[in-house]
């Protein structure tokens, strides 16, 4: 199953956007500068990291199963050879 152009190219985006968020966020909790702590103190930073995360895998996922049939011809490529 492949999307069209457009529509891989949004989930792209979407996996692009999770990620920098799943790593700011990380990044965020783990050096914890003085200048991100009104941030911090803010939002539930821990939260959002767990959410958006979960969220990426799902997307992960899809990603994977959408490009399915690309795997399964790489397969059979590298068996020929």
């Amino acid at each position: 199953m492949i999307l069209k152009p457009k529509s891989n190219a949004y989930l792209n985006i979407t996996l692009i956007i999770l990620g920098a968020i799943s790593f700011l966020t990380g990044f965020a909790m783990s050096v914890k500068l003085p200048v991100l702590k009104p941030f911090l103190s803010t939002i539930n930073v821990k939260h959002l990291h767990e959410w958006v995360s979960y969220i990426l895998t799902f997307f992960v996922m899809l990603h994977l199963v959408v490009h399915l049939s690309w795997f399964k011809s790489l397969i059979k490529k590298s068996n020929r050879s």
